[in-house]
């Protein structure tokens, strides 16, 4: 990572394409270095961060070597089209981000983190929505929606974050003390240290069952009991749900 392409004033198209590229992930890892060669051919230090002019070189040079089949230059290619896509589609400077489902609380994301997410996803899984908001679908399905915010919102939306964090952890350590008298907990620290095991997931707490190296003990949890005490016990003061041979705690009632 070049931290010192950093911009820490506007920048020209050319300097921002050139931070974002060298931030990109390529697979074919001679990618990275033929821009680092660009870079210095036209610079004299791969570090040096380029003036408008430069960075309006290097992007020529690297459309060249893009365009004429060289290796690695069709996927060159299509990251400047992410980058490009990105850029025509990001213009806030602070995003609240909202996965969907929604697995947990909503966060805040900058313009620059934004921008590297979206170059990461592909022009193909990045689309915009009314009013700014950006939409980036991931590989297993599931999506996050960006909506650009004011700072005041941007604070609000951490302290929330932050709340919910707090109280997720409170939850865990309660529903913790509550099952530890009456059942085997999992000890993480063993190869053979199964139980119930207690793990934080979005704003709530899931419940499950740990087999550790001994696949066979899940049996205990399903036909032996144990997973209907927990659900008895937790219900008892938690708000609770189960799916996937699991039990997931929200709330106290």
């Amino acid at each position: 990572m070049h931290s010192t392409l950093e911009p820490t004033t506007p920048c020209t198209y050319g300097q921002l394409e050139l931070r974002l590229l060298r931030r990109a992930a390529f697979t074919a890892p001679y990618v990275p270095q033929m821009i680092d060669f660009i870079v210095r051919e036209v610079t004299g230090c791969e570090d040096t961060p380029p003036s408008a002019e430069q960075a309006a070189r290097i992007h020529s040079e690297l459309a060249r070597f893009a365009a004429h089949g060289q290796p690695g230059g069709l996927e060159l290619a299509r990251t400047m089209l992410d980058v490009r896509h990105a850029v025509d589609l990001v213009h806030g400077e602070r995003y609240r981000a909202s996965a969907v489902p929604r697995m947990q609380p909503d966060t805040v994301v900058s313009e620059t983190q934004l921008l590297e997410l979206a170059v990461r996803a592909g022009r193909e899984r990045v689309l915009p929505a009314q009013g700014e908001v950006l939409v980036i679908i991931e590989a297993d399905g599931t999506s996050t929606v960006y909506r650009p915010v004011t700072p005041a919102e941007a604070s609000a939306v951490r302290m929330s974050a932050r709340n919910a964090k707090e109280a997720a952890v409170r939850l865990n350590a309660a529903v913790v003390e509550l099952l530890t008298p009456h059942t085997q907990m999992a000890d993480w620290s063993r190869p053979d240290g199964y139980g119930v095991t207690v793990a934080i997931e979005g704003d709530g707490v899931s419940v499950s069952w740990w087999p550790a190296s001994l696949p066979e003990t899940f049996a205990q949890w399903e036909q032996g009991g144990i997973r209907q005490l927990c659900n008895s016990l937790l219900s008892s003061v938690f708000t609770t749900t189960e799916a996937d041979n699991a039990i997931t705690c929200v709330a106290y009632l």
